[in-house]
């Protein structure tokens, strides 16, 4: 059982990494469009003006997280933050379709 907890806890780090570092150093601003969207859609027009800087912390957040996760550094602390992200992201992800088909 502990290979398996192991073997996952390297795939999740390494995912995290590249996507991070992917997002963080091919398509910043791109991902900041993306941000921008969501903030148009939920009538949150005044964070446009931080949307790089937002995208460039949540591209270096997934990196950090993914490095301490491989590393096994404050595993619990690490785990919930990572379950927030994914949790946050894909209900935003949700609900942007939600408001774009309606």
């Amino acid at each position: 059982m502990k290979y398996i907890v192991t073997l996952c806890r390297i795939l999740v780090g390494v995912l995290f990494i590249i996507s991070g570092f992917i997002k963080g150093t091919n398509d910043t601003l791109g991902f900041s469009y993306k941000l921008d969207e969501y903030f148009l859609v939920f009538n949150m027009s005044f964070m446009s003006a931080f949307s790089v800087a937002l995208a460039q912390f949540i591209c270096v957040a997934e990196i950090v997280l993914g490095v301490a996760t491989l590393v096994g550094w404050r595993m619990n602390l690490v785990t919930w933050l990572l379950m927030l992200m994914i949790v946050f992201f894909t209900f935003l992800t949700f609900l942007f379709c939600l408001f774009q088909c309606c």
